[in-house]
């Protein structure tokens, strides 16, 4: 059987107690950084360790019919990421999809997902939302899924990188306007936790002087 397990997006501690009994029972553990898998399995004193099987974007693909054959064989494997929830904008689509097609068992173990804490401390109207995901690198590009999702009703949720923040806050004022409500969250329950919300305006000002670091989510509507 397939067991799809969030994992926490930065404090070891929001680990489920359903997800942390499970990481003992598997055969096979599927990662997106073994490493970093290893060190989150050592916190949470998993002593009966599975076997740890990279799998990230480029492999993914490539690895699926291995992994099918030992699910087959009736092996018990688990999927996580580096954290939150396999899938969003993370790897497991096409096995998750294969085993579907397959009807191979599988269930999802749900946890932490980056999305949903930083709609929840945005303190934006998220009775509708849309995930943009991770946007286009290329401006023009990036500016045509903005333009896309203009329409859509409700708050939108991008995942950036730090070092791109101000280049999609401009972006934004570009497509919205400079009225637009905007919440960057950034290293969400971890020590150094930040929400800033409030207009376009105030948010580029407060960034833009600033050098930003770890993981951003950025939430506007």
């Amino acid at each position: 059987m397939l067991y799809v397990i969030s994992t926490p997006i930065g404090n070891s501690s929001d680990m489920g107690f359903r997800a942390r009994g499970l990481l003992e029972e598997l055969d096979v553990l599927l990662c997106e950084d073994t490493r970093r898998t290893g060190m989150l399995l050592a916190v949470l004193g998993v002593k009966n360790k599975p076997k740890l099987e990279s799998f990230y974007d480029e492999v993914e693909k490539e690895k699926t019919r291995m992994v099918i054959n030992w699910l087959l064989e009736g092996k018990a494997v688990g999927l996580v990421t580096d954290g939150g929830t396999p899938v969003i904008s993370d790897p497991g689509w096409y096995l998750v999809n294969e085993c579907r097609r397959k009807r191979i068992p599988m269930t999802a173990i749900p946890g932490p997902s980056a999305v949903i804490n930083a709609l929840v401390l945005s303190g934006l109207p998220a009775g509708r939302f849309c995930f943009l995901g991770f946007l286009p690198k290329k401006t023009g590009e990036r500016m045509r899924v903005l333009e896309r999702y203009k329409e859509v009703e409700g708050a939108k949720v991008v995942y950036e990188s730090p070092f791109r923040l101000n280049k999609l806050l401009t972006d934004i004022e570009k497509v919205y306007g400079e009225k637009t409500e905007v919440s960057v969250c950034r290293e969400m329950t971890k020590k150094f936790e930040e929400v800033q919300t409030g207009d376009l305006v105030k948010i580029r000002a407060e960034f833009g002087k600033r050098k930003i670091k770890g993981e951003v989510v950025v939430v506007f509507i």
